[in-house]
């Protein structure tokens, strides 16, 4: 099935690849943690296969200052020449919607239908062609909004997501003491372009972050939110560990082999 734009949007991507990577401190002192390799390629290039399986034209990297300069060269070391690639700073580590209100310079005004958001260390291993879905099932459902879900054993670290029957998210909730599997979103969102006037209505939660968890809220009470479950075979990681890294880059060996 071709999932590449398949609504025929207008579609935006935004990879976020900021942040201080502490957890994988000292390694990510002197290099950026989306710039780490899961076995043969760095963990940011899964974030641009997702961007050219939804058929996106342009893509903002959001980055730190001090990475933008090897950002701003990835079509030099590591391709994706088919695609318009810029990129904004976030200057400070306040949070998704923080990262993604600092690409809203260069597309709030660019009259985009919809925006693909992807964090820059969520990797599927086996690639991810059913992420056109990310685009077709908002249009289908006449949702604002879609978050990619994955059934997971160990849920405490992730948000949850709970749904209704028929695919509609009723509640999500952020890294909640939680010991059973449950559905998990995996960092891969798609917005309508009523995203950026919600952006500036999100105020800082108590560990002083702007979440991604407001922004979903949001649309659960105004617009829409469904819900795209990424089939298990996929291979989804968060590679923001370093068991999780090893993890990721075992698999995708094991892929390749």
């Amino acid at each position: 099935m071709d999932t590449t734009n398949p609504a025929n949007e207008n579609i935006a991507g935004i990879v976020l690849a900021g942040g201080t990577g502490s957890r994988l401190f000292p390694t990510t002192r002197v290099v950026n943690k989306h710039l780490l390799p899961v076995y043969d390629k760095p963990a940011i290039a899964f974030s641009m296969d997702v961007m050219r399986e939804c058929g996106i034209g342009s893509v903002v990297l959001v980055c730190n200052a001090a990475d933008e300069e090897v950002f701003n060269t990835i079509h030099a070391w590591l391709g994706y020449s088919e695609m318009e690639i810029r990129t904004a700073v976030q200057k400070r580590p306040n949070g998704i919607v923080g990262s993604i209100a600092a690409a809203g310079g260069l597309l709030e005004h660019e009259q985009y239908d919809r925006v693909v958001v992807s964090l820059g260390d969520t990797i599927y291993v086996s690639g991810a062609p059913w992420s056109g879905e990310m685009i077709r099932k908002p249009q289908a459902t006449a949702s604002g909004a879609a978050v990619a879900v994955y059934e997971h054993p160990d849920p405490k670290d992730f948000g949850i997501v709970e749904c209704s029957a028929c695919g509609a998210v009723v509640t999500v909730r952020e890294k909640p003491d939680v010991a059973e599997p449950a559905q998990v979103c995996t960092g891969l969102y798609s917005f309508d372009n009523s995203m950026w006037d919600r952006l500036g209505s999100i105020v800082p939660s108590g560990r002083g972050e702007l979440e991604i968890t407001s922004l979903l809220e949001s649309y659960i009470a105004n617009g829409g939110l469904v819900a795209v479950k990424v089939p298990a075979e996929s291979g989804w990681f968060d590679v923001g560990t370093p068991d999780r890294l090893i993890d990721a880059a075992v698999a995708r060996r094991r892929l390749l082999a």
